[in-house]
């Protein structure tokens, strides 16, 4: 999330639409929210005389959207809690939504293609707002990442309401962790040369990484296509997280229809240039390409269309990785 890190979602390596057992000792039913230690959680950071008041305001619209309850999981920890994230505009947590109570379900079939996509309880990643947030509402999200899900991108939306946004809930890791996981390959790898086997499982280890750059960077062409721009992929770090090797864009808050889109631009300057490019740029074998790469970038921000598009693919040797 833009300025919230938050994880639109986040955990370990499953894409889960599963439904959860209610027996599940993390978590903690709605009825018990306005309790101390979870209220600091609802009404983070709880700060105020109107902090109660407001947190049975958002305790009521969890009931409206058809949450069950939070399950207390996470690498994040507020108050001795678990959580998926946490960001300057919101909270992350997982939810158990029980679809059918859901009063503000979005069932508009031009949203939502396949509605047997959800269990009657599922498991979900619930965002809320922050009480110090800056944000009006998660109008604005719920609509870029409407336009998103259009074409498949993006983790679902579920519905929302002023303080609130349930989704798919995305299990993986996150961008940032998969270029540190890279960097401990590349240096175990450079230790060990001599094996053949090891070099088999480098090259595919190493095809399946430009498969996952090759699709995020299809996804980026995309919305570029589209006229969204989502604003944060110059960092992707925690941006695109990845779930069953597949990437997922995540965290809409900040995206526009109105501004020129940066999607590809971004994207491939990060790869280039941001957190972790040395590896990135070793996995691709770019060095002696990377002004080639640049110079295709500007050609295809002047000319954004498919064939410009495939020609910057190519340079980076990710077309044929799809």
């Amino acid at each position: 999330m833009s300025n919230s890190n938050s994880n639109s979602n986040s955990s370990n390596n499953s894409n889960s639409n599963s439904t959860s057992n209610s027996n599940n000792s993390n978590i903690v039913p709605i009825g018990y929210l306005l309790r101390e230690p979870f209220i600091h959680l609802i009404e983070y950071p709880y700060s105020d005389n109107t902090a109660l008041e407001d947190a049975r305001a958002k305790v009521r619209e969890m009931e409206a959207l058809g949450v069950k309850g939070i399950l207390l999981e996470g690498n994040v920890v507020i108050h001795g809690l678990n959580v998926l994230g946490k960001g300057c505009t919101s909270i992350v947590v997982k939810a158990l939504l029980d679809r059918c109570s859901n009063r503000a379900y979005r069932s508009d079939s031009n949203d939502v293609e396949d509605h047997s996509f959800y269990d009657a309880e599922t498991v979900v990643a619930l965002k809320m707002m922050r009480s110090d947030s800056g944000r009006a509402s998660m109008e604005h999200e719920a609509d870029m990442l409407t336009i998103a899900n259009r074409v498949g991108i993006g983790p679902r939306l579920i519905s929302y309401s002023r303080n609130l946004l349930a989704m798919e809930l995305i299990d993986g890791i996150h961008m940032v962790e998969l270029v540190k996981e890279l960097e401990s390959n590349n240096n175990n790898n450079n230790n060990n040369k001599n094996s053949n086997n090891n070099k088999n499982n480098n090259n595919n280890y190493l095809a399946h990484i430009r498969s996952i750059l090759s699709n995020i960077l299809e996804q980026c062409f995309l919305l570029d296509s589209i006229g969204l721009d989502h604003g944060e992929l110059s960092n992707m770090s925690r941006h695109v997280m990845i779930s069953k090797g597949a990437p997922y864009i995540i965290d809409f808050e900040s995206s526009s229809t109105t501004r020129r889109v940066a999607n590809v631009t971004s994207a491939v300057s990060y790869i280039l240039f941001g957190r972790g490019s040395r590896v990135l740029v070793d996995i691709l074998n770019l060095y002696a390409r990377r002004d080639e790469a640049i110079d295709a970038l500007r050609r295809y921000r002047l000319e954004m269309n498919r064939e410009r598009f495939n020609e910057l693919l190519a340079l980076l040797d990710l077309k044929f990785y799809k």
